[in-house]
């Protein structure tokens, strides 16, 4: 692919990310060096040669920076790095209950549940995520967050938008970052395979000059379909992952989601 096609590809992706950024207050200066701590680690990581020690003139030669840039980076042994982290206990009791079978009633959707009491209760799904988490503190922040509400007859029900991601501006940047960052990582790994088709699935459907009642019909139809096939991989995966326990080779993660965008029609979007 020709340098310029790229950037143009690049500037496409980077444009929304930009625009989140002022959003955010996160302003260019800092970028700069985000971007250069970046580019050290992702050189030094990635593009290593076999059996050669990866040097800060090698490291120079392919992001472009000075020299003394990439090594003051590499020596700043105390600069905040990146880091993984598992899904918290509001994450993993929504995946529990929309998954396992014991939570959900005969036409698949999760049940509500008692407060207490023994399986399937609410006290018991918590349980089963972790013994020392309190049952009382996790409804607490299910209905903080609108994930849940308490029905008439007194029992937690999840409502139907739990899925969604929540206005918690905590889980919306996790959320942000996760999905994103796991659809970036996908689409490099497989622009970086070419000629060949990359290994990781990456399809979208996508079309110009339909009216607003199309559109609207469209995404419907997008968004049910998507969350059928989300809820049966939420299952299928809850699943094995409770089968592959203890089995010293379960050290892969596994991420599959979906979107929907609807916009008018744009220089950038025209054909």
């Amino acid at each position: 692919m020709p340098k310029r096609t790229f950037k143009g590809a690049i500037t496409r992706v980077l444009r929304p990310l930009v625009r989140a950024m002022i959003g955010r207050g996160l302003g260019f200066p800092e970028l700069s060096q985000l971007l250069k701590e970046l580019y050290v680690e992702e050189a030094q990581r990635s593009f290593r040669l076999e059996r050669t020690r990866v040097t800060d003139s090698r490291i120079s030669l392919l992001t472009g920076l000075q020299r003394r840039d990439v090594k003051a980076i590499r020596e700043d042994v105390q600069r905040p790095r990146e880091i993984a982290r598992a899904p918290g206990p509001v994450s993993r009791v929504l995946a529990l209950w929309s998954g396992d079978d014991a939570y959900l009633d005969e036409t698949g959707a999760p049940r509500p549940l008692p407060r207490t009491g023994e399986a399937p209760s609410f006290e018991s799904l918590v349980a089963e995520i972790g013994r020392d988490i309190h049952a009382r503190t996790v409804l607490d922040e299910f209905l903080r967050l609108e994930l849940a509400e308490i029905d008439p007859a007194g029992r937690v029900a999840l409502r139907v938008d739990a899925l969604i991601p929540s206005p918690d501006e905590t889980m919306l940047i996790a959320y942000f970052a996760n999905n994103l960052g796991d659809h970036a990582e996908a689409a490099a790994a497989n622009i970086l395979a070419a000629p060949e088709p990359g290994p990781f699935f990456e399809r979208a459907v996508h079309y110009n000059r339909l009216t607003q009642a199309s559109v609207d019909a469209l995404d419907e139809m997008a968004r049910a379909r998507a969350m059928e096939m989300l809820n049966a991989m939420n299952s299928a995966a809850l699943a094995r992952q409770k089968a592959d326990a203890g089995n010293p080779e379960a050290h892969m993660r596994f991420r599959s989601g979906a979107f929907v965008y609807i916009s008018a029609m744009d220089s950038e979007t025209k054909p």
